[in-house]
């Protein structure tokens, strides 16, 4: 994964945590400055939601906004997502605020702040299809989300005693999945001078949200979600996450493709995911 390797998070609560979930598709740049999340509108039953909430201390949380359905583009010309969310400071010798942001990705031990990336499905390592260049389907997958700082990390991973998760691929023997990231997160840290910009488009109309530090133990969360809005327990299982991925990365042959296979060996109580997997996100970062 092109991510910068951050070997240990900062001991302390995060300003903003960003979680994500769902049909979801990560994508860091080359200089770890962004990551392009593109949204899979090919799945079926998947609604995108963007939530964030305040986080205060012995107090409900407070909503700032709420979004639901396919974002609008910002912009007519490149980068052409849906929502930019991205750290600016103030510079003293512009007197303006500048983007001040970079990714990374968390490779340590586990904390309570998340556990390392290395956990995340990756669609271009070498279990994958590592040689694979994974070209994206714009069409399908976008407008994108524009994350332009934080330590991505897995949140929570799906390793439930009771649940077999597979590989298959042709005549292969089959593969067992290790343990993997189900929640991918982003923890940012903001200093006194600066800013979380959150920035979409709202039936034409520009929106922004600017997420400041405060010193009285408040933080906040976004949550990113893709999934069905409503799971119905009495519909059949049957869904295989992965291929819901392949019809946005036309470059796989279908030959070439895996087959995620999941085995109750009994009711999971509790554990929400589509039809028949843990609805997970994935990346497409490459080696």
């Amino acid at each position: 994964m092109p991510f910068t390797q951050v070997p240990e998070l900062p001991n302390q609560p995060p300003t903003v945590r960003i979680f994500l979930t769902g049909q979801l598709m990560l994508q860091p740049d080359a200089e770890s400055k962004s990551c392009e999340v593109f949204v899979n509108r090919s799945a079926p039953n998947h609604q995108l939601t963007v939530e964030v909430r305040e986080k205060r201390p012995g107090q409900p949380d407070a909503i700032l906004m709420r979004h639901h359905g396919p974002l609008e583009f910002r912009q007519a010309e490149a980068p052409v997502d849906g929502l930019l969310i991205k750290r600016i400071a103030f510079s003293e010798t512009e007197g303006t605020f500048v983007p001040a942001g970079s990714i990374g990705m968390y490779t340590g031990a586990a904390t309570q702040f998340g556990e390392a990336l290395n956990l995340a499905i990756d669609l271009r390592s070498e279990g994958f299809h590592p040689s694979n260049e994974m070209k994206v389907d714009f069409d399908s997958a976008r407008p994108s989300i524009l994350i332009q700082d934080g330590i991505f990390h897995t949140a929570f991973k799906f390793s439930p005693a009771n649940v077999k998760v597979k590989l298959t691929r042709g005549t292969e023997p089959p593969r067992p999945l290790e343990p993997f990231a189900s929640l991918i997160g982003a923890n940012i840290y903001l200093n006194a001078n600066e800013f979380l910009v959150m920035n979409w488009r709202d039936l034409g109309l520009s929106r922004t949200l600017s997420l400041k530090p405060k010193t009285d133990g408040t933080t906040y969360e976004v949550y990113i979600i893709n999934d069905p809005l409503y799971e119905n327990e009495e519909e059949p299982k049957g869904h295989d996450e992965l291929a819901q991925y392949y019809k946005v990365l036309p470059s796989v042959s279908t030959a070439d493709r895996f087959k995620m296979e999941v085995e109750f060996t009994q009711p999971v109580a509790g554990d929400r995911g589509t039809s028949k997997s843990p609805c997970m996100p994935v990346v497409v970062g490459g080696p």
